[in-house]
């Protein structure tokens, strides 16, 4: 069952109220849970491109709650968009919500983006947020100064997966190996290229989302004990699509 779902994400500069769809399996399997952070909305993007709900119906059929949301200021989200500056603390929000879900073990959350929310879902772990890993799908470091940030991401504890194009210009594969190179030898070691691929991963986006759910289904298998929360509250009700 699909619902439409609303949390608050509390910006700096006043809380913003988020959009989202949120995917309830029959049987959630032993409480995994996945969010997915969208492309930038200067080129198209929100939580509807097709890449983000094949993950989410890829997802879904392995038994994870799937939450996929709109940054602010995009499709019904209140609130401005800032180009990366208040976004990480969007993806906390999110990750927040899922995590007081009846259903998910809140140690088992795992978050995946692709291009912008790839790079902002990174940054949010940079800021603190904890989850049982991430997925980067083209993170596009080729528009953003990602040596600033590495320091803190490479900080954090929570595993990092990457999977890029071999011909992708926004993440070209020099900028990732020195990206993954910063962030430490585990990154390096959880990236995979794509061959004959571009940043739009045309004809790609079944291996995508089946990549994305294994290195979820393997993080939480192997997760801990169930972290705190990080970013907003969501007890606004489900509303069924």
């Amino acid at each position: 069952m699909r619902y439409e779902v609303r949390f608050e994400s509390p910006r700096p500069g006043g809380a913003v109220e988020l959009r989202g769809l949120l995917a309830l399996p029959d049987r959630c399997a032993g409480g995994r849970s996945l969010v997915l952070c969208h492309p930038h909305p200067a080129g198209g993007g929100s939580m509807d491109v097709g890449l983000l709900e094949t993950m989410e119906t890829r997802a879904s059929r392995a038994g994870f709650a799937v939450l996929r949301f709109d940054f602010a200021g995009v499709g019904r989200s209140s609130g401005a968009f800032t180009d990366g500056l208040d976004e990480p603390c969007d993806v906390a929000a999110a990750c927040g919500f899922v995590r007081g879900l009846g259903e998910v073990d809140p140690s088992k959350l795992a978050v995946a983006g692709w291009s912008f929310g790839a790079w902002m879902a990174l940054l949010a772990l940079g800021e603190g947020l904890e989850a049982a890993c991430c997925v980067a799908v083209s993170p596009p470091l080729a528009l953003y100064d990602w040596r600033s940030a590495a320091p803190a991401i490479a900080a954090s504890t929570v595993e990092r997966h990457y999977i890029a194009g071999a011909d992708d210009r926004l993440c070209p594969l020099e900028s990732l190996r020195a990206f993954t190179g910063a962030a430490g030898e585990r990154d390096s070691a959880n990236t995979m290229v794509l061959p004959s691929t571009d940043h739009f991963l045309a004809g790609r986006e079944e291996m995508v989302s089946e990549l994305t759910v294994e290195f979820a289904e393997a993080s939480s298998r192997t997760s801990g004990a169930a972290r705190d929360g990080d970013g907003g509250t969501g007890e606004d009700g489900l509303t069924a699509s």
